[in-house]
């Protein structure tokens, strides 16, 4: 069931079902890897999915049927916040998937640890652009294997590993977000 039809529901003041995912209010496949979507499907399926439900289009109706419409337009934004970025949506898969809402946030790979604190240090001490530019790369290279490794485990529904992969990549984005606000905050932690 998609989005679409769902609008339908609107017209009888129904809101989108709770039990309905990301990927479906979206019209994007859930199976086989929910991870992989198309980013331009996407960027599609919500513009047709806002013209239905912005609260604008829903001025001069019934009050219930604009709240209606404001919440079904909330979440259409929330499903394409998280499908459209690779960490969030890797953890909205791991929460549907019966592994979300735990401690994520810690980093036990201490290999990755004395990456994530040499690419710090190097931003903190990088004099130049070159420089940080330098980090930038190879730190976007370790970004997108784990990118391929995420996908590869949702496929694989390998939910313990896949918990694991995603707090690698929000380390990985924290040094790229580092360098791209050089010189500025490198020292946010």
């Amino acid at each position: 069931m998609s989005l679409m039809l769902n609008s339908l529901a609107l017209l009888t003041s129904s809101p989108i079902p709770e039990s309905m995912t990301y990927h479906e209010m979206l019209g994007t496949p859930y199976e086989p890897n929910p991870f992989i979507v198309n980013p331009r499907q996407l960027k599609d399926q919500f513009r047709a999915a806002q013209a239905l439900v912005h609260p604008d289009r829903w001025v001069g109706k019934p009050e219930e049927h604009r709240a209606i419409a404001a919440a079904m337009s909330a979440r259409v934004n929330e499903a394409v916040s998280h499908l459209s970025h690779p960490l969030r949506r890797a953890e909205y898969i791991l929460a549907r998937s019966g592994f979300g809402g735990e401690e994520t946030d810690k980093l036990e790979d201490m290999d990755l640890l004395m990456e994530v604190m040499e690419a710090r240090e190097g931003l903190a001490n990088a004099e130049s652009e070159e420089e940080v530019a330098r980090i930038q790369s190879e730190n976007q290279g370790k970004i997108e294997g784990t990118l391929r490794e995420i996908e590869r485990l949702v496929g694989s529904k390998d939910w313990e590993s896949l918990r694991v992969a995603a707090v690698k990549l929000k380390y990985l984005q924290g040094i790229d977000s580092a360098a791209a606000a050089w010189p500025a905050s490198v020292h946010d932690h």
